[in-house]
C-alpha cells in the first residue's frame, strides 16, 4: 500500500495580468468616450482572430479627458472653436476645418489626441478588455491640409503619443502621415488603425 502517499487536492492557478490598461488610462487623466454609431454600412471596428482593423475615426468634441487636461487642450484651440461647458459630452458635433488654414500644427496634434482617444474606445468595444491588446501595429492618419502645409508628422505625433502613453511598448506602431485636399465631412484629421490582440 502507498498509503504514506496523500493526493494533494486539487487547486486551480489563475494568471494574473500584470499589464491594467483601462486603470493606466484613469490614472493618466483620460475617459474614454463613447461613440456613435455609424449610420453607414460599417462599423467602428472588425475583429477578425488574432486582429482588429479600427474604421477612420474623426474628432468629435467630446474628447474624454479629465478637467486639467480639457482645460489645457481648451487653451490649445482657437476661441473659433472654444468648447462650450458640455464638451465632453458632446459627441455629435465635429471639429471642421483644414490644418494650415483654420487650425495651427499643435492644435491639429490636440484633435489628433482626441481621434486617438476614440480609436482606443473602439478597440476596447471590439475586444472588451484592454489588456487583451497585443500590439498596435499600424496607425494611418489623413490631415486636410493645402499642399503648402507640411507639419503633418507633428500633427499626427498627437494620436501616437497618446498610444504610446496607454499602452506604452505595446504602443509602439509604423504610421503613415497623408496630407489630403478634403476629408469627411469637413473634418481636419481621420485617423484609422489596426491592432493585434489576444485571439
Amino acid at each position: 500500500m502507498m498509503s504514506g502517499l496523500l493526493r494533494r487536492p486539487f487547486t486551480r492557478v489563475l494568471a494574473t495580468r500584470g499589464v491594467h490598461t483601462e486603470a493606466r488610462i484613469a490614472k493618466l487623466g483620460y475617459t474614454l468616450p463613447t461613440l456613435p454609431q455609424p449610420v453607414g454600412a460599417y462599423t467602428l471596428a472588425v475583429k477578425q482572430g488574432g486582429w482588429v482593423y479600427c474604421a477612420g475615426h474623426l474628432p468629435f468634441k467630446g474628447e474624454g479627458v479629465s478637467h486639467a487636461r480639457r482645460l489645457n487642450l481648451s487653451l490649445a484651440l482657437t476661441a473659433t472653436f472654444m468648447p462650450s461647458r458640455n464638451y465632453t459630452e458632446n459627441m455629435k458635433d465635429l471639429h471642421i476645418g483644414r490644418l494650415g488654414v483654420e487650425f495651427t500644427a499643435e492644435q491639429g496634434s490636440e484633435l489628433a489626441k482626441i481621434t486617438g482617444l476614440e480609436l482606443i474606445a473602439s478597440l476596447k468595444g471590439a475586444v472588451g478588455d484592454l489588456d487583451k491588446v497585443k500590439r498596435i501595429v499600424k496607425v494611418n492618419g489623413y490631415i486636410a491640409c493645402p499642399d503648402t502645409f507640411t507639419a503633418l508628422p507633428a500633427v499626427l505625433n498627437g494620436c501616437s503619443n497618446l498610444i504610446g502613453e496607454v499602452f506604452e511598448d505595446r504602443g509602439v506602431h509604423a504610421r503613415a502621415a497623408v496630407g489630403v485636399t478634403s476629408l469627411p465631412l469637413g473634418v481636419p484629421v481621420e485617423i484609422d488603425l489596426v491592432a493585434e490582440v489576444e485571439d
